[in-house]
């Protein structure tokens, strides 16, 4: 097999995941991948380094952790952990200290008053449990609000009747009602009925939402936050807690408010292009939210989270798009067990080295010192014609190996990544090190001592894929820029921000130091350095020696003022005057502002003499360094992972359209999920996000013509509407089927092609196969086509759709999956698979009383591959054979008198069958029963293979159809036969399911009309 070459140019994380996800197992091997990573290390601004001069600390480029609702990053750090052979820790859930109290630093009492906040642990866990439902949120944080009003601040909203004998909803809608003075009686009974049918559908079915249910709920909402408003309002100055409480619930409520109104929960795609154009504090503003709350310590944290600030400007009120915002932040609510889980070590260490240990596991080559300098497109700009790659350092042997080992005494050892290059691989390593060049900076002066690398199209690789990021493309991208304007277009609206960071390993520990407060501390905005946290959970993977006296690790960081445009690469004492000022910013904060925190070791001149062992602080202002922004209006511009207008370049990032569109851990892992999709259409379920919408080229794509009518000629053989098969008997058998291969079959079928949109279980271990002959079978709707008979084997999978609640798969609908139907009728097979997408395939059938049968056997012979090779021939031959026909007398046939009472037997046979039920499924065997009255729902996997590249799909749809049995009679004697299920390689029927291909079968024989309805599309790719 000839292999996909694939070029990545960074090593940062997108790049790493896309890596990881193009390797995968699922890929089969089918791409031949290097990653041309400048400098000796992995990870972006995720990357580390251990210093060994001191300690072997941790250097990080800031403050990194990972949040609850990130459930793609962690399900890759899952997946990394369990694959990779050489691991920081033993099990993923080691990696992590969950952090559920937070400190804000409230303005309001000149930051005399520190906000703890507790934050709720919520059931589940991030990326093995899916994301709870948002609507079940809302509910939560209208509970919520209730709860504070009658429990902790029930004496200033007393004045109203005692409500707590009714449900939470009634009692929030009639407290509501209560606040709005101004409605008169009638007007008030219309808005009570609405209200609770609106709010029974939000907590029962979000599906039947119409945007008028999400005005009416917006208007009720902001009734209720005006009846809390003008009840609270005149205590806020006396009372801190009262203040706290009316900042999240207007804050919430006002989100809610206005995301209800601007269509953000109903159509957010066709709503947050316009939403985007406003600040997220305008936007908060413009839909009735406090100026208290839009100037409180939790709003200013948001923005500080994500370095907000243009230009670095920390002292200016910032700036964020403000649907992208709200968008994150309903991620946000989502969150599962802690909303923030810190690591146990460094972040390049705890997350980047696993995740290399796989992909060299894998085979994935890493050229380490190969750093991107131009990307050169073709003429036509059809495509990336040649990448420039400058090789920085030559090496003395074959490859780098980037790691070096620590030895602990109380753990096992740890292969990290150092700060610096390891010289003793590098030829005139010493010059190197002796002349100290920065090999990651933009502005080193060192000389590469080899000639550029030049990668041509064709040549060296099939496909690019471009993970450095936009601060880097006016030097490396300026062809590209030059060439498009959608190139120019993203390059001067996507701005980005230098950052800094300052770490600390002081001799005390925090309540030693004076802190007793929780140690994640945010919007300390009076320095730039406004968020600070205690990660001495590292120091157990550190080596620092006992007399060093180090008992605790902080790190700092926020926004380093900056311009937009870098200065050139020729300006080389720029990082050292940047290093300048970071070092003064951090001693200001040490010696001004560490009285406050650590007032027991720290005076207002800074310090004590000892207390502060050990400080490294850190500018990060080159390109790959930057924190991506979205400023009003500028995510529109943003392309997709294969928006690049390139035919064989990639894009991947947290600055690309990710769903998220904000820099996180979470929108590193989509990107680089979302590029690896955009090449092999893998992985497939991109939690969170529809993958196939943000691998188009284009997105929000712009609306086009639907499809036309179809186009009828004489000679086709595909008709549409209603078909009725009528005077039609059927043979129908239960048989023991290994459940991890029908699940496998169901997840590959529907799980994946949908990005889990239609998620399907099979019910138990046991498939069911019929052989039918359908003596009259007609087209409703072309009469004049006249009428044909027809005979078929199907292989059939009882089975469910699934949904995730409560972190449990409910079945929320049945469903017959068909692997394997063989017809003799040609129409049939043509119209099945075209219109609905059932696999049929071409076959012959033998039925007792044919001629020349005298057996009375049945058997099954299919147009078929006997045995795969070159010179095997597909013809006709034989797959099943029913011989030695008996019958038994049967007790329950004789009770079933209609379809109903067939399929509450049949339910019920399946659930005592072999284990029974499959154990994640809680069905009720009546109801099932009832369901299925006249009625068998069947589904399938509606595909067409693309004329040009036949391993893709050009169109792919999961289709519902519905047979309706019209006439029904079941033979009172259960049939025996000798089963014979021959083994064919292109239909490996036993072999694909499990089955044991000679035994003994008991079966039914009944008699029946069915209608196959039209039928409906349940998700299309």
């Amino acid at each position: 097999m000839t292999k996909t070459r694939v070029a990545i140019l960074g090593g940062g994380l997108s790049g790493v995941v896309t890596a990881f996800y193009l390797s995968a197992p699922e890929q089969r091997g089918k791409y031949d991948i290097t990653i041309y990573q400048l400098g000796w290390r992995l990870g972006g601004k995720c990357a580390t380094g251990r210093n060994q001069d001191h300690g072997d600390r941790v250097q990080e480029h800031g403050l990194h952790v990972f949040m609850g609702a990130y459930q793609n990053a962690f399900r890759m750090v899952q997946e990394a952990y369990a694959e990779a052979r050489n691991r920081p820790f033993e099990k993923w859930e080691d990696v992590f200290t969950r952090q559920d109290w937070l400190t804000l630093m409230d303005k309001e009492n000149s930051y005399a008053s520190p906000w703890v906040m507790k934050v709720p642990v919520m059931p589940g866990t991030p990326g093995i449990d899916r994301a709870p439902d948002l609507w079940g949120r809302m509910a939560q944080v209208l509970e919520w609000i209730e709860s504070e009003l009658l429990g902790t601040h029930g004496k200033t909203f007393s004045s109203h009747p005692d409500l707590s004998a009714l449900s939470w909803w009634r009692r929030i809608l009639t407290r509501l009602l209560l606040g709005v003075e101004h409605l008169v009686a009638q007007a008030a009974s219309v808005l009570v009925r609405d209200a609770l049918e609106l709010v029974q559908l939000l907590v029962e079915d979000p599906r039947k939402h119409g945007s008028h249910h999400h005005g009416l709920l917006a208007e009720l909402l902001a009734g209720l936050r005006s009846w809390i408003q003008r009840r609270a309002r005149p205590l806020l100055e006396k009372d801190d807690e009262l203040r706290h409480f009316w900042v999240c619930a207007d804050l919430g409520l006002s989100s809610l408010i206005g995301s209800l109104r601007d269509g953000l929960l109903f159509d957010p795609e066709a709503n947050l292009e316009r939403v985007n154009q406003l600040d997220y504090r305008e936007w908060l503003r413009s839909h009735g939210a406090d100026e208290i709350s839009l100037q409180s310590a939790l709003i200013r944290s948001l923005y500080d989270l994500i370095f907000a600030y243009p230009q670095g400007d920390w002292t200016g009120p910032g700036e964020v798009e403000a649907g992208t915002m709200v968008v994150s932040l309903m991620n946000t609510a989502t969150y599962q067990g802690s909303i923030i889980w810190k690591f146990n070590s460094a972040t390049g260490d705890a997350i980047v080295q696993p995740i290399y240990e796989v992909l060299k596991q894998r085979g994935v080559k890493v050229e380490f010192f190969h750093r991107v300098d131009r990307l050169v497109p073709s003429a036509d700009g059809s495509e990336i014609a040649a990448v420039e790659i400058g090789r920085q350092v030559e090496l003395a042997g074959e490859t780098y190996h980037p790691l070096r080992t620590i030895e602990f005494a109380d753990r096992p050892a740890m292969h990290v990544w150092p700060d610096r290059p390891l010289y003793r691989q590098i030829k005139d390593g010493e010059k190197l090190e002796a002349s100290g060049a920065d090999l990651e900076s933009h502005w080193t002066d060192w000389q590469d001592p080899l000639p550029p690398l030049v990668l041509k199209s064709g040549d060296d690789y099939d496909a690019l894929v471009l993970a450095i990021p936009p601060a880097a493309h006016a030097t490396i991208c300026r062809d590209l820029i030059s060439q498009k304007s959608e190139w120019r277009r993203f390059n001067t609206t996507i701005r980005s921000t230098a950052t800094q960071s300052l770490q600390t390993w002081m001799d005390k520990t925090e309540k030693g130091l004076g802190w007793d407060k929780p140690s994640l501390v945010g919007a300390y905005d009076k320095v730039n350095l406004n968020t600070w946290c205690d990660i001495s959970e590292v120091l157990a993977t550190e080596s620092w020696p006992k007399e060093t006296g180090v008992c605790s690790e902080q790190i700092m960081c926020g926004p380093l003022p900056c311009k937009d445009t870098l200065p050139p690469s020729s300006d080389h004492e720029y990082p050292a005057r940047q290093q300048a000022i970071v070092d003064q910013l951090a001693d200001d904060f040490l010696n001004g502002d560490g009285s406050y925190f650590w007032h027991r070791e720290f005076g207002p001149g800074g310090p004590d003499k000892g207390t502060i062992v050990s400080r490294y602080s850190r500018a990060n202002i080159d390109p790959s360094e930057r924190y991506t922004l979205a400023v009003r209006g500028s995510t529109r511009h943003r392309m997709t992972a294969s928006g690049s207008t390139y035919s064989n370049l990639y894009l991947t990032g947290d600055w690309i359209q990710n769903g998220q569109n904000l820099g996180s851990f979470e929108a590193t892992t989509i990107s680089g999920m979302l590029a690896s999709h955009a090449i092999s259409k893998f992985p497939t379920d991109i939690r969170g996000v529809d993958a196939e919408a943000l691998t188009r080229a284009e997105y929000p794509q712009k609306p086009a013509d639907g499809p036309g009518l179809f186009v009828k000629h004489h000679g086709m053989s595909t008709f549409p509407g209603t078909i009725t098969l009528n005077d039609t008997t059927m043979w129908a058998f239960l048989l023991d089927a290994d459940y991890d291969l029908m699940a496998g079959y169901c997840r590959r079928m529907f799980d994946e092609p949908s990005g889990g949109a239609v998620r399907v279980r099979p019910m138990g271990s046991t498939m069911m196969m019929s052989i039918v002959d359908i003596h009259t079978g007609r087209f409703v709707d072309e009469p004049q086509m006249g009428w044909s008979p027809e005979r078929e084997l199907t292989f059939w999978i009882p089975a469910v759709r699934v949904e995730e609640r409560g972190g449990k798969e409910v079945a929320t609908h049945f469903d017959m999956v068909m692997p394997y139907l063989v017809l003799d009728n040609p129409v049939a097979i043509a119209s099945g698979r075209e219109i609905f997408g059932y696999a049929k395939q071409k076959g012959w059938i033998i039925l007792p009383g044919d001629e020349g049968n005298k057996d009375g056997a049945l058997s099954v012979d299919l147009f078929a591959t006997k045995a795969f090779g070159k010179d095997a021939q597909q013809a006709r031959h034989r797959l099943l054979t029913l011989s030695s026909p008996a019958e038994e007398d049967s007790s329950i046939l004789g009770k079933v008198g209609n379809f109903g009472e067939a399929a509450k037997a049949l339910f019920h046979h399946l659930g005592t069958r072999k284990g029974g039920w499959h154990n994640s499924l809680g069905l009720d065997l009546e109801i099932i029963g009832d369901a299925l009255h006249r009625r068998v729902p069947q589904l399938f996997l509606k595909q067409f293979r693309d004329v040009h590249d036949g391993n893709q799909a050009c169109y792919q749809a999961i289709t519902e159809a519905m047979g309706e049995v019209t006439k029904f009679d079941a033979f009172p004697k259960l049939v025996t036969f000798d089963m014979a299920l021959d083994h064919l390689d292109s239909s490996p029927v036993a072999s694909d399911f499990g089955i044991a291909p000679r035994q003994k079968v008991r079966g039914v024989r009944i008699a029946y009309d069915m209608t196959i309805l039209p039928g409906r599309v349940l998700w299309e790719g």
